[in-house]
């Protein structure tokens, strides 16, 4: 599981805009041998859904699991890919070789695609969770 820490910046719709600092992927950025682009001090803002009710400026925890990014990855390259082929593969077998029937079959392979990632709910278990880290002052109290 990866966690960073970040800060709520905006919230809407049961959506929040989280910051998070971005981690070095060397480790070395500013050091002679490593990558050499300070990438460590970029803030990156990801735009997560959320049930927990956050307000701007909220701590939070966001946990992305460790196989997600390549899950991800070849859930979106991967299955476009084979039903691109698969639909240019079955477009020939079925009306031959001209390219309008290639290019129709590969466009109805990736429109299947698209509609099969949309609708299955393999792509749940991909999104990162949000916990609340710092709690809010109680305004009840005063």
């Amino acid at each position: 599981m990866n966690v960073r820490s970040g800060r709520v910046s905006h919230v809407a719709d049961g959506f929040a805009w989280v910051v998070v600092d971005r981690q070095s992927g060397c480790g070395r950025c500013d050091e002679s041998g490593g990558c050499g682009r300070a990438c460590e001090r970029v803030a990156a803002t990801y735009v997560i859904p959320v049930d927990t009710p956050l307000l701007p400026g909220d701590m939070v925890e966001v946990a992305v699991s460790s196989g997600a990014p390549l899950m991800a990855a070849l859930l979106s390259y991967g299955v476009a890919l084979l039903a691109l082929f698969s639909g240019v593969g079955g477009a020939v077998l079925l009306a031959g070789t001209s390219d309008t029937v290639v290019a129709c079959g590969a466009l109805a392979g990736l429109i299947l695609a698209l509609l099969w990632l949309r609708g299955s709910g393999s792509c749940d278990r991909l999104i990162p969770s949000v916990r609340l880290l710092s709690g809010r002052p109680d305004l009840s109290r005063s």
